[in-house]
């Protein structure tokens, strides 16, 4: 009997524009090219497959099956299928594994769909420069209690992209204190090597990342590039160059975009600041977004600015100062790469919305979307305590408060709540009598029985509170069997695939989990 199992999840975003794109709401796919959601019989760029000016030295090819389909997509002979993500601590939380895995299906999908070849590509966001947001990871220790540990900022590193900064000597103890906290299994163990491998001092935060991510879809066809990689820097610099040509037509696109959602009632996803380009430079200070739609460019914090020739001529001499915002990295993505699909969380699916006019502006196709897997991951000893307690996974999506209170009231003695109710609505009754008999006689004495009424049912609210808490213990062995799944499925009422490392279970289980998540992803009819 397998010690886990994974059951699908319905993704949820920002908003609700997700949930109504999956019930195919007509304001919601609106939003979006027709053609660009699902999949399609036709590549939505056959008519035109240009080779990529990137090499396959820039990426990082699991195999000669993934690199023999790289070599055909860079030379337009072929697609990619994208997904992507900051370079996040010690791999990140479950739904990075479950993007990389979704992309790795839907490539092999449009493959066997299109006849020609597909590749799944994992775009690393390295030249993201929110450290906070990257060097920390959630988890569950060996007390099934939710802990994070924190990578603390380089002292000279803050604002800077984080995927080329150099992991300090620090990462050694903080390796060896997660992996400490975590409960581990013989089937585990040759794993906690892999990370201690991967995340050594020296080594860039990028590096350490894709060569944890990668190895977890060792042997599957899927390739990582690293978007802060000199050669990618080199290649977006005439991209990165007509966009700044373009600051105003750009600038009324993304504003047009943002319109268009706020108008079908969603929240956007991105904030557009005035007077804001899409372009990032990095400077002494850490990366500054580039202000000035029209005249001079700011390019730092200290006020620093230049005319639009001036920038033009530095991204040609240093490309590798400049990177895309999130709102535009997209749009260079689909430029530099032949892109059919790619697979979004759904954040990410919520700002896609806003950025269609982006695409069509700067004359890229918008590939097909695709919202990633969703997944929670269901242990032998977690299925056992579902059904010992008669909760459902999903009733726990709050962190159990609603089931344990479910618990509470379905174990108080009858003969007692029917009583107390009893009790409440003679006390009810008493006082409206009451207060009737004193509107018409003695007015004066409202207030007075207001009063007393209000204390009588603050008694009754402490009986019933007690009553609560007695039979809370009484059913304690339950209630604690409640919060030990809640704790694993939805720790601090979060998804547990955005609150808990892959390694949580890696520790535990081995191959065997990443069988299981391959098993579900892959061939999800297994």
């Amino acid at each position: 009997m397998s010690a886990l199992r994974l059951t699908p999840e319905r993704l949820a975003g920002p908003g609700g524009l997700v949930a109504d794109l999956l019930a195919a709401d007509e304001e919601a796919l609106a939003l979006f090219p027709a053609g660009s959601l699902g999949l399609t019989d036709v590549p939505p760029r056959a008519d035109r497959l240009p080779a990529s000016p990137l090499s396959a030295a820039a990426f990082h090819c699991q195999g000669g099956e993934a690199r023999e389909r790289l070599e055909c997509a860079l030379a337009g002979d072929g697609l990619v299928v994208t997904t992507g993500q900051q370079p996040q601590l010690f791999g990140g939380p479950l739904y990075v594994l479950y993007k990389a895995m979704t992309a790795i299906r839907v490539a092999a999908a449009l493959e066997k769909r299109w006849g020609i070849p597909c590749l799944a590509v994992f775009w690393v966001a390295g030249d993201d420069h929110d450290w906070q947001e990257v060097a920390s990871i959630g988890f569950l220790d060996q007390d099934e209690r939710l802990r994070r540990l924190e990578l603390p900022t380089p002292v000279d590193g803050a604002g800077c992209s984080v995927g080329p900064s150099l992991l300090p000597a620090g990462v050694t103890e903080l390796t060896h204190d997660f992996l400490n906290s975590l409960e581990t299994e013989e089937a585990g163990r040759r794993w906690l090597d892999v990370l201690r491998d991967q995340y050594a001092p020296g080594r860039s935060f990028t590096e350490a990342f894709i060569g944890v991510a990668s190895s977890w879809t060792n042997g599957l066809p899927i390739a990582f590039l690293d978007s802060a990689h000199a050669e990618v820097r080199r290649a977006a610099a005439p991209f990165i160059q007509r966009v700044l040509e373009q600051r105003e037509r750009v600038d009324e696109a993304l504003i047009r975009g943002t319109s268009a959602v706020s108008h079908r009632g969603y929240r956007p996803q991105l904030n557009q600041p005035p007077g804001a380009i899409p372009v990032f430079r990095e400077g002494s200070e850490g990366r500054y977004r580039l202000r000035g739609t029209s005249g001079p460019i700011q390019l730092d914090r200290i006020g620093t600015s230049a005319d639009v020739a001036g920038v033009i001529a530095e991204i040609a001499a240093e490309p590798d100062r400049y990177s895309p915002s999130a709102a535009l990295r997209p749009v260079l993505e689909s430029w530099l790469l032949p892109v059919g699909a790619t697979v979004l969380g759904p954040g990410e699916i919520a700002y896609w919305s806003q950025i269609g006019p982006l695409f069509e502006l700067l004359g890229v196709p918008m590939p097909i979307v695709q919202p990633r897997d969703s997944w929670s991951v269901i242990e032998r000893r977690i299925a056992r305590l579902l059904e010992k307690t008669g909760v459902s996974a999903d009733e726990l999506g709050d962190g159990g408060t609603t089931a344990t209170a479910g618990v509470v009231e379905r174990s108080r003695p009858r003969s007692v709540e029917e009583a107390l109710l009893k009790v409440e609505d003679r006390v009810e009754e008493a006082f409206g009598a009451l207060e009737q008999a004193v509107a018409a006689d003695l007015p004066g004495l409202r207030s007075a029985v207001g009063k007393s009424r209000s204390q009588s049912f603050a008694a009754l609210a402490s009986l019933r509170k007690s009553l609560d808490r007695m039979t809370r213990d009484r059913e304690g062995a339950t209630l604690g069997q409640l919060q030990r799944a809640a704790a694993n499925l939805y720790p601090d009422g979060s998804p547990q695939e955005r609150a808990l490392a892959v390694w949580v279970y890696l520790a535990r289980h081995g191959d065997e989990f990443l069988d299981a998540v391959r098993a579900a992803s892959l061939d999800p009819s297994s």
